[in-house]
């Protein structure tokens, strides 16, 4: 069973944060393979993509598992370590590194809403891009609001993982009183997705 991974280090976090190193670590879990054929997926040049496996490797996300030999170069083959896909912030390193946790979290956010406000402003029946933003308000208990929040997580992780199990970590994330899961409160939810080539592709 898939498991939370506890991130300690800002550094990591913040390789783990990044969409484009996020698709690299993603293609490599699978089977190993070679920055070319990571470019290919990616529809990149290679050359724009060493400097990112490199940074992946250096923090323990990739390894080289295999050199082969062709013509006068050698074709490194890269494969993800396992253990993160599913990765969980610390408190401690969410206390100590706030601010550089919020930007990271605001550079995730401003491309989709870029993308979003772009398909509105085209005016037409649908969009032309994979963007969607969710709004929601609903008077909830807090036993409520933790369950609404551990079943959306579960519907966009790997179903490996069990949802009592998420929503026992959902539940240790907060300090609420027998009042607080009992009482019904006005709560807000604004779920953003989006198509990362979209957004990087958006002009």
């Amino acid at each position: 069973m898939a498991s939370s991974k506890k991130i300690t280090d800002i550094e990591l976090a913040k390789i783990l944060m990044d969409p484009r190193r996020r698709n690299i670590f993603d293609i490599a879990k699978d089977e190993p393979v070679t920055v070319t054929q990571i470019a290919e997926a990616l529809n990149e040049k290679p050359s724009r993509l060493y400097y990112h496996v490199k940074k992946l490797e250096d923090a323990g996300l990739l390894e080289l598992v295999e050199t082969r030999q062709q013509g006068n170069l050698i074709e490194k083959y890269y494969k993800s370590v396992s253990g993160f896909d599913a990765f969980e912030l610390d408190k401690s390193l969410l206390a100590e590194h706030s601010d550089t946790v919020m930007a990271e979290v605001m550079r995730l956010l401003e491309p989709g809403l870029r993308l979003l406000s772009s398909e509105l402003k085209n005016n037409k029946d649908s969009y032309e891009k994979q963007v969607s933003l969710s709004i929601n308000f609903s008077d909830l208990t807090g036993k409520e609001w933790l369950e609404a929040n551990s079943n959306m997580v579960y519907a966009i992780r790997d179903k490996a993982e069990v949802k009592k199990d998420i929503a026992e970590e959902m539940g240790n994330q907060f300090s609420m009183t027998k009042e607080e899961l009992e009482k019904k409160s006005k709560y807000t939810f604004l779920v953003l997705s989006y198509k990362n080539d979209d957004a990087e592709n958006l002009e």
